[in-house]
């Protein structure tokens, strides 16, 4: 192709001239696209180093963030075990009492109801004795009134006989 462009340039001293022409157009379009390039890729390294700096500076706020929070986690974690640690101690404390509480209230009622075991037991027997009492006293009264029931019948028998 360049020998067909030398030929037709030493002949046609116009299309000479337009090429060159052509050709100016096409350095100074390639200039220009050159330099917008340059500063395009200037201002994408400026933005890059501003994002880059952003990004630095946001990520060291974050992890400062980050680590005070952190800090203050571990002193609410610090506060709620020595929390915890005391609720414990004042559960235990709580719960020996009550089962000091409870073996001095089962004594109590052990105590209790071994006096009312003996009462029962003092009752049973005065009642077993007065039982004693009763039946004998009903089996004599008994005997009584059959005896007594017996002469009455004897003595009706004696009064009818007659009567007859």
């Amino acid at each position: 192709m360049g020998n067909s462009i030398d030929k037709y340039s030493k002949n046609d001293p116009i299309f000479k001239a337009e090429f060159s022409e052509y050709i100016q157009n096409l350095k100074l379009e390639n200039q220009d696209e050159h330099d917008n390039l340059y500063k395009t890729i200037s201002s994408l390294r400026d933005q890059l180093d501003e994002s880059k700096f952003t990004l630095k500076n946001n990520v060291q706020e974050a992890i400062s963030s980050k680590n005070d929070e952190i800090n203050q986690l571990k002193s609410t974690i610090t506060e709620l075990r020595h929390q915890l640690d005391k609720a414990q101690h004042e559960k235990k404390t709580a719960i020996q009492k009550q089962i000091q509480s409870s073996a001095d209230e089962i004594n109590q009622l052990k105590k209790s109801c071994q006096v009312l075991r003996d009462e029962l037991e003092t009752l049973k027997f005065e009642k077993k004795e007065a039982i004693q009492k009763t039946i004998l006293n009903s089996s004599d009264e008994i005997n009584q009134l059959k005896e007594s029931t017996q002469k009455l019948r004897d003595e009706l028998e004696t009064i009818i006989k007659k009567l007859k």
